[in-house]
């Protein structure tokens, strides 16, 4: 399914860290990444305005100290050459590593060009990092997410190795699921991800238990006080039986697989899930049950 990956790359060493972690991951689904690097007219707006305000202030005497002055296309071309440049670094490091790979650059909004780009090339999945720190991630992310419904593998490069000292295939495949058709929808792409890593698969629901809020005396209701009228124990063997059915097709196809059930914040849980063991990957779908449950 996951034969052709884009990384988009904004010079950061945030983002450079995926190149890592995808290639590991690329290589273990024999697929192809091509590196993308996007160049923002709004920057080169930005530095031909400061570059004339620098020219005007150089003036002396009716003549022009710096006359030459370079032009918005000059900037451009410079920018597409040095893209390009680092481009290929990375690309030859890829290649190193066993990965087959090609390069890109485009200009225009970096949330536009990564997903026309990603259409174009009919790519499968999508890199990028979550950090602040890397420009891409900076409204670019959810932009790309809320664009297309190419599948988007996001990375917190502060949690991975650096590109040398990757090499590690997933152990654990996580898959949280709350009974909607969206949310299953993760499973496919999750199961191809467990067989080319012979990993184990976890299917996981979040048991989102009741809050009751402070009483006056600041004194916190415990929802486990109230597990007979929720009915929490009978929900918690309906998600059993649930996440099992997903367990037994996994099994089938001697993937080794478990359910998990927990209690909490969804967000909360999945995390700790996932920070159990080095080397899990999350996969799930970016809307799940809808409203306030999402």
């Amino acid at each position: 399914m996951f034969k052709k990956i884009l990384v988009p790359l904004d010079g950061s060493e945030h983002a450079r860290k995926i190149v890592g972690w995808a290639t590991v991951l690329e290589r273990v689904l024999s697929a192809e990444i091509i590196l993308l690097s996007v160049i923002d007219p709004e920057d080169i707006d930005i530095l031909e305005a400061t570059t004339r305000g620098l020219e005007k202030r150089s003036a002396i005497g009716g003549s022009t100290v710096g006359s030459a002055v370079r032009t918005p296309g000059d900037v451009i071309n410079q920018a597409f050459a040095q893209a390009e440049d680092d481009l290929k670094v990375e690309a030859e490091i890829i290649s190193t590593a066993g990965v087959k790979s090609s390069i890109r650059a485009g200009a225009g909004s970096p949330a536009e060009v990564i997903v026309s780009g990603a259409h174009a090339e009919s790519v499968d999945l999508i890199a990028m990092a979550t950090r602040r720190e890397s420009a891409l991630a900076r409204g670019v992310l959810g932009s790309v997410l809320h664009s297309t419904s190419i599948p988007l593998l996001t990375l917190y490069p502060g949690g991975i190795h650096e590109f040398e000292k990757t090499s590690d295939a997933p152990e654990r495949v996580i898959v949280p699921l709350d009974g909607s058709t969206l949310s299953e929808s993760s499973v496919k792409p999750a199961m191809e991800i467990a067989q080319a890593s012979r990993a184990e698969i976890i299917f996981t629901e979040i048991l989102r238990l009741p809050f009751f809020g402070v009483g006056v005396a600041g004194m916190e209701y415990d929802a486990d006080d109230y597990a007979g009228d929720f009915r929490i124990d009978v929900q918690k063997k309906e998600i059993s039986s649930y996440l099992q059915g997903f367990v037994d097709d996994a099994e089938v196809t001697g993937v080794k697989a478990s359910a998990n059930v927990r209690s909490g914040s969804p967000s909360q849980q999945i995390i700790e899930e996932a920070s159990e063991i080095d080397g899990s990957i999350i996969v799930m779908a970016s809307h799940g049950s809808g409203g306030l449950k999402r």
